[in-house]
């Protein structure tokens, strides 16, 4: 296998990304692949990194909704073969374990072991295939970039056990993960759905897609909710979907809460309330519900929810992130 150079983008240290230069191993181990990584996107959980909120040591690589061709592959891998469209699911699952027995396979006792060599800020990545999935073909290559956190947003609705038909229910956050769950929940199910956020403009492009089926919740409305997504990743976000709740209501939360651990209201007990913490993807089934939904129902006009970026300019997309009108930012290798 002939050497290659992969640029990878690694915060050394937190507000600043440096781009180097690798030289790609000539050998691949048996059980793995190499993949051209195409689109990368920006998550919340890289955004608290970036900020120093999430220390685990610099340099660190960043980047886990990545897809891409697979370029080579290892002796033992027979799934998939060089010029398969994947993408990956950073979760890895042991197979054994406890967790993984019953079901649980997001809480693997070996979830920290990375089988990888860098992750999805950069041009390729060498993986074990076992975190991969291979995708339809889509209309457009960076619908793979959807997938992850699409399978996050999907597990945090089955958990959920949302009727949109029977039950008010409230999507605070219109993010990538926020608009997400909106997506899935308005494609799969009928009836309507409440949005809130503080950046009207990610609300109003959201609304355009589906004006008959999305409300624009007024922040003086008093109003509360059967259910509540929080997805605003801030412990503002988690006490207002706390007051937004209605007695026996369900508060999903899908936020990863790293600077500002949020303490439950006094008064919230006596709504007798159900609150549930999503876990990454859950036990993985999502993962190709999410891969089947993008190619069924994500059209061209849900593009424009989107943005894309060059791997050049990362530093400048954490640093704008807020001022950035899309809903969901994604990273170009292209």
């Amino acid at each position: 296998m002939p050497a290659r150079s992969n640029s990878v983008a690694r915060l050394v240290s937190p507000r600043r990304f440096i781009l180097t230069c690798d030289a790609l191993s000539e050998d691949l181990p048996p059980d793995f692949v190499r993949i051209r990584i195409e689109f990368c996107g920006v998550c919340g959980t890289d955004r608290s990194f970036y900020l120093g909120h999430r220390d685990e040591g610099y340099p660190i690589s960043l980047g886990h909704e990545h897809c891409g061709t697979v370029v080579a592959v290892g002796d033992q891998v027979t799934p998939y073969q060089v010029e398969d469209f994947v993408a990956i699911d950073p979760n890895f699952r042991c197979g054994s374990c406890f967790y993984c027995r019953i079901g649980a396979g997001h809480l693997c006792e070996s979830s920290t072991v990375n089988w990888y060599s860098n992750r999805g800020y950069a041009k390729f990545i060498d993986i074990r295939a076992s975190y991969l999935l291979k995708l339809p073909e889509y209309r457009s290559r960076h619908l793979g970039a959807l997938v992850e956190p699409l399978s996050v947003a999907i597990n945090a609705a089955d958990i959920s056990k949302c009727m949109l038909a029977d039950e008010a229910t409230l999507v605070l956050g219109i993010g990538g993960i926020g608009t997400l769950l909106v997506f899935n929940l308005l494609e799969t199910q009928g009836g309507e759905i409440w949005i809130y956020d503080k950046d009207r403009h990610k609300m109003a492009a959201l609304k355009d897609l589906y004006p008959s089926r999305i409300k624009i919740l007024d922040s003086a409305d008093d109003r509360v909710f059967n259910v509540v997504f929080e997805a605003t990743g801030s412990s503002d976000g988690f006490l207002h979907g706390c007051a937004r709740l209605a007695k026996l209501g369900r508060l999903i939360v899908v936020s990863r809460y790293h600077s500002d651990e949020p303490a439950i209201p006094d008064r919230l007990p006596w709504k007798q309330p159900n609150i549930y913490f999503v876990h990454l993807n859950g036990h993985g089934d999502s993962f190709a519900k999410a891969a089947a939904l993008m190619k069924r129902s994500w059209g061209l006009d849900h593009d424009h929810l989107l943005s894309f970026h060059p791997l050049d300019n990362i530093d400048e997309v954490f640093t704008e992130y807020g001022s950035l009108p899309a809903n969901k930012k994604i990273i170009s290798m292209e």
